[in-house]
């Protein structure tokens, strides 16, 4: 397992280390009010709170991975809670002091690692202590579900908790793999075997049986439509596009679409790409990149409709995203 810090440093830094393809994040501070900004930004959280301690506050946080996974850290000296909803992340976690309760009912054991709720808010209620978490980028963990299938990739749902015999293999394989990942020099293939072994280990460790059976049945009318969109959405596409990879007419499409998503598959196209420039955008060095190039290599070519449609799904415009990036970059040339 990932080895913890016994408490959380009093001193406050920020820093940022680029490795190839390979970042890693350190924070770490005093102030409760920035550590709940910090937590707030890494967690889409809200209603989150620190429980009043006679004891002084301090907080580190890490985090070291590529845009596949990333291993984290993150140690508080007070007992918090709060909504947490993580954008197209699958977060696996364990307590090294146990006590962590999830939507007021599953109670996690120290060590134990279990699946936080994907795809929609759930709370969190933590004592003081230190947590580990593997975050798996949602594209990748999906994809990697279906390798070996005709199966377009989908959301996956796990269950919070499953068997000792279940997790067994899972923890083998983290505590095999979390010194390398954990190395900033280990980059390209090295790392990709890394990520690709421990996300089939959770696959292994979380999804049913029936699960795994269903990915092996043939793709249908939305799934070969959706996987034509995520081989292609870097391109001009256009509904007559998605409805022949299909293998169907437009209108047969588009009722596919609204009984399954209730969307249209224009609509579905465009939420996937915002989700794409939204990773790029934040995985981006603003020095190197800008939101146009961004936009382009998503899809977008009016620059404009991406702006409005971007705000309107994260409440941000795409240039505050990035200029989160600049401002973390430019503490790191500070500190460095």
């Amino acid at each position: 397992m990932i080895p913890a810090a016994d408490r959380p440093p009093a001193e406050s830094s920020t820093a940022e280390v680029r490795r190839t393809s390979v970042r890693e994040i350190l924070q770490s501070g005093t102030d409760p009010d920035e550590a709940l900004e910090f937590y707030r930004g890494v967690y889409d959280g809200h209603d989150m709170a620190f429980a009043p301690s006679s004891s002084p506050f301090g907080f580190r946080y890490r985090a070291t991975g590529d845009g596949r996974l990333s291993l984290r850290t993150s140690s508080v000296s007070a007992a918090r809670s709060g909504f947490l909803a993580p954008e197209r992340q699958y977060l696996l976690a364990w307590s090294v002091e146990g006590g962590i309760v999830v939507d007021d009912d599953v109670l996690l054991r120290a060590g134990v690692p279990v699946m936080y709720p994907a795809g929609r808010p759930f709370h969190v209620s933590a004592p003081a202590g230190t947590k580990h978490l593997v975050h798996f980028d949602a594209d990748f963990l999906e994809a990697v579900a279906v390798v070996g299938t005709d199966a377009a990739p989908v959301p996956l749902a796990f269950p919070v908790t499953v068997s000792a015999e279940r997790l067994a293999p899972l923890q083998a394989v983290l505590r095999e793999v979390a010194r390398p990942l954990l190395d900033v020099a280990v980059v390209d293939a090295d790392r990709a075997a890394l990520d690709l072994r421990l996300a089939e280990a959770v696959l292994g460790a979380f999804r049913s049986d029936a699960d795994r059976r269903g990915t092996a049945a043939p793709a249908g009318t939305v799934e070969r439509a959706k996987a034509f969109m995520y081989a292609h959405f870097d391109r001009t596409i256009a509904a007559t596009d998605i409805a022949a990879a299909a293998e169907v007419s437009v209108r047969t499409l588009q009722e596919g679409f609204q009984r399954r998503e209730g969307s249209t598959p224009m609509a579905y196209l465009r939420d996937l790409r915002l989700e794409k420039a939204r990773l790029g955008l934040q995985l981006a060095d603003p020095r190197e990149t800008s939101v146009a190039t961004v936009a382009h290599s998503c899809g977008f070519r009016h620059m404009g409709r991406f702006s409005g449609s971007y705000f309107s799904m994260y409440g941000e415009y795409p240039g505050d995203t990035l200029r989160g990036r600049r401002r973390l970059i430019a503490a790191a040339d500070i500190v460095g």
